[in-house]
């Protein structure tokens, strides 16, 4: 294993340059040596208009583990779900196995996120080793014809912040968390184009500030706020940073988006819940990109943060689901005040959320009201029954369909997930992936759901219509 003591550069060039670690930014990052590569770069636009990116999803936590990371000893339950946290679904021992089920699929992307605790798993420590297998795998999607995207921060941290007390309500939290990314930023920028500083920051800031579900357990409005506007000013600066490095690059952010519904509609209160909880989740993020204004608010009271945003972002990743339900008897602060049900008839699936291409259609249109183009960067259900999964994902990419075809400017889809692999505060179980996972052997089986979206994104006129200026009278009908 390859280390280095130097901490990670910051990346503000020009200032008095040198890191915690003597390295001064605007010198050649070490490595050993360079990856080759078998050509450069393609001139075109990772994202074009007139093209539509197909591709699967993975996180590294999820997937791989990391012993030193803040969610390895986060109220872990038993002895195996603290051996999944170590080593995920063995994928970061079987990464070139993992690549050739993503190459045999015949998709165009895939979406991967590095493990800041497998690179800085010590406070002063970089592993090399740890950077040098993430650019290998950008390099081999990249010499198979497969657009690399990579996820900055998908959730998970090193454990050694928790130790010193950081989190993201601190600033030293956020310059840690800056100069890790900018330094990976130059090790893969040769060979990736389409990045994602942040994966839902809506999602963690609620979990782990609001709600106190996920690490590192904080409650209450100003540490969710404090959280979500420093996230946002990392994106701000990583945005700065992307495009100083890497010509030609596309950065966003994912944004998880859940449609709120009042339980009961001809109810004052539970309309009122339901709008309260739709601005809080889904449009503060939006409103902080639209107006440069990261705002939380409950009644008359809240809280707002002014940041650089206007203008620094080129895509928004959009991630869905589900939708739930909102009744206000059961709203509280700090407990999610919804619920999923199934009120369309076409079930829930194995993690209890109900199945609602209508809700994706929504928050699409919500989304698309940004004016930057959209890629839906997550959407799946966790079935075992490979015909449910099929039929939820013709549902929704139908929805993707009407939604291009009435002129929504929609890039790319992703299935969630490559893999069956760990869910956050459930564990082993829940089927995501297009290829099963025995949890004992490891071993991986391709799945009719595979094959399902292997055919769409082989049949082009599948999903994608041939008249991006057509109208669409109904994004939700069905």
């Amino acid at each position: 294993m390859t280390t280095t003591s130097e901490s990670p550069p910051s990346e503000r060039p020009g200032t008095d340059t040198s890191t915690p670690g003597g390295l001064p930014v605007d010198e050649p990052l070490p490595r050993d040596e360079p990856l080759p590569r078998d050509e450069p770069l393609p001139r075109d636009e990772p994202l074009p208009r007139d093209g539509f990116l197909w591709g699967v999803a993975t996180s590294a936590f999820q997937t791989e583990g990391a012993p030193t990371s803040d969610w390895a000893q986060w109220k872990v339950v038993d002895a195996a779900d603290q051996a999944v946290r170590l080593r995920g679904v063995g994928h970061h021992e079987r990464t070139a196995d993992d690549l050739d089920l993503v190459s045999e699929l015949g998709l165009g992307g895939y979406r991967f996120s590095v493990s800041w605790s497998r690179v800085v798993p010590r406070r002063g420590e970089w592993v090399q080793d740890e950077v040098d297998r993430y650019a290998d795998i950008a390099a081999t999607l990249r010499r198979r014809g497969i657009e690399p995207v990579v996820t900055l921060h998908h959730f998970t941290a090193p454990a050694w912040l928790a130790e010193e007390g950081l989190d993201w309500t601190k600033e030293a939290f956020l310059e840690e968390f800056v100069a890790f990314a900018t330094r990976m930023v130059k090790e893969l920028c040769g060979t990736v184009r389409i990045w994602l500083t942040l994966n839902e920051p809506n999602v963690h800031a609620a979990g782990g500030y609001l709600a106190g579900m996920t690490p590192p357990g904080k409650f209450g409005l100003r540490a969710a706020h404090r959280a979500l506007t420093n996230m946002l000013r990392a994106h701000a600066r990583l945005y700065t940073v992307i495009h100083g490095s890497c010509p030609g690059a596309m950065v966003g952010i994912t944004h998880n988006m859940l449609p709120f519904h009042p339980d009961r509609p001809g109810s004052f209160l539970d309309r009122w819940a339901a709008a309260l909880l739709d601005r809080l989740y889904n449009r503060s993020v939006l409103e902080a990109f639209r107006t440069g204004r990261v705002t939380l608010r409950l009644l008359p009271f809240g809280r707002i943060a002014a940041l650089p945003l206007v203008g620094r972002l080129d895509f928004l990743g959009v991630n869905y689901y589900t939708r739930a339900h909102v009744n206000f008897t059961e709203f509280h602060p700090r407990r999610p005040g919804y619920f999923w049900e199934d009120r369309s008839g076409r079930g829930l699936t194995e993690t209890g959320w109900e199945v609602s291409p209508e809700g994706f259609a929504d928050v699409l249109l919500t989304a698309s009201s940004l004016g930057v183009p959209l890629v839906v960067t997550e959407n799946g259900a966790a079935e075992t029954d490979d015909d449910r999964k099929i039929t939820y994902m013709r549902s929704h990419l139908e929805v993707v369909r009407r939604c291009r075809a009435a002129g929504l400017d929609i890039r790319g889809y992703f299935w969630w997930s490559l893999l069956d692999n760990y869910e956050w505060l459930i564990g082993l179980g829940p089927r995501f992936g297009l290829y099963h996972v025995d949890f004992t052997t490891l071993e991986r089986t391709r799945t009719a759901a595979a094959d399902e979206l292997a055919a769409h994104a082989a049949d082009r006129s599948a999903t994608i219509p041939g008249d991006m200026g057509e109208r669409s009278s109904t994004l939700t009908d069905s």
